[in-house]
């Protein structure tokens, strides 16, 4: 069954790398069907779940024997889990013939192409002929939790700091809830301030005394805790006479402080990350660790050397904020 349809575009031909990695006079030719290097049944699930579609474009480069050593991404699909599983899938199944140069050495070269990843429009119709099919009337485990229906309730007004509401100040709290297996709010971390303290401890403070979830279910449907990501908006009360558009508070510059934020990570020959470290002060206190999402036990295409031999490399990258004195003359006031 054709659950999903996945191409090989245009015509390729072989692009020459760059000297004095010698080459042959003529393009590379697949030894093996390209039709068969990406098949519909290598869809990721997760992506057919999400009905991700695009075309992801490609580059490889093959040594001497045929063989691929490295696989680059020149036109991304817009879904890294699309061309991380393009490159993936070419690496384990391309195959070229080799030409030979004017001394009868065999050299490589690379190859370039796209793939086509498209979801037929009657995925779900396919699948139940198949006979399988989704229960629509059942919900699906795990489940994270969900905002019980009497927070809708819930008056931020009467809760508005005294200190930030004499000082006409607003802000967006982003926060993670740990909620327990009974839907109360049993923890809250600020993950992103809102400039002003008050608003930050009195946005946790509600939550843990008024926040309500139905609970997250675990894969056997019984209530598990779990953590929700969620945002907070203190937004100044109005009277019902106020003008329709009030002239927006005055606060502090989201990045008044000057600040920094460092991480490296290694990725070993193997392409593992491994070795994150995460620093840093000012601003960047308030930014969440990357290692979070660059770490752990993620596997990436390595690098390689001039040869195409993986090679282990540190990447190191930085944020910085400044805050300098402004020699440029200043500005006349609109009129």
């Amino acid at each position: 069954m054709m659950i999903a349809m996945l191409m090989l575009l245009a015509a390729p031909g072989a692009e020459q790398p760059p000297s004095p990695v010698p080459q042959a006079d003529e393009p590379m030719k697949p030894v093996t069907n390209p039709g068969g290097w990406v098949t519909p049944a290598d869809y990721p699930p997760a992506a057919l779940r999400d009905t991700l579609e695009g075309v992801t474009g490609f580059r490889l480069t093959v040594g001497p024997d045929g063989l691929p050593r490295r696989c680059e991404i020149i036109a991304s699909s817009g879904h890294e889990m699309l061309d991380t599983a393009t490159c993936r899938l070419l690496m384990e199944r391309a195959r070229f013939q080799t030409q030979r140069d004017a001394n009868g050495v065999r050299v490589g070269g690379t190859y370039s192409n796209r793939i086509r990843w498209q979801m037929p429009d009657d995925y779900l119709e396919q699948l139940a002929r198949s006979g399988f099919q989704l229960d629509t009337n059942r919900p699906a485990w795990p489940r994270g939790a969900v905002p019980d229906p009497e927070m809708v309730t819930l008056d931020a007004g009467a809760h508005y700091p005294a200190k930030a509401l004499a000082e006409r100040q607003e802000g967006d709290v982003v926060m993670t809830l740990t909620v327990d297996p009974l839907g109360k709010v049993v923890g809250c971390a600020v993950i992103n301030t809102s400039m002003v303290k008050e608003l930050d401890d009195a946005a946790c403070a509600l939550m843990r005394a008024n926040g309500k979830f139905q609970p997250a279910l675990d894969s056997n449907g019984k209530p598990a805790r779990s953590v929700v990501p969620a945002t907070f908006n203190w937004v100044l009360p109005r009277a019902d006479d106020a003008a329709p558009n009030p002239e927006p508070p005055i606060r502090k510059f989201p990045m008044s402080d000057a600040g920094m934020i460092e991480a490296t990570v290694r990725i070993g020959t193997d392409g593992q990350a491994s070795d994150c470290q995460y620093k840093s002060a000012g601003v960047g206190g308030q930014m969440p660790n990357p290692c979070d999402s660059i770490g752990g036990r993620l596997r990436y295409i390595p690098f390689t050397d001039t040869n195409g031999r993986p090679v282990a490399r540190r990447i190191t990258f930085r944020t910085e904020v400044k805050v300098e004195d402004d020699a440029a003359p200043a500005a006349a006031p609109a009129k």
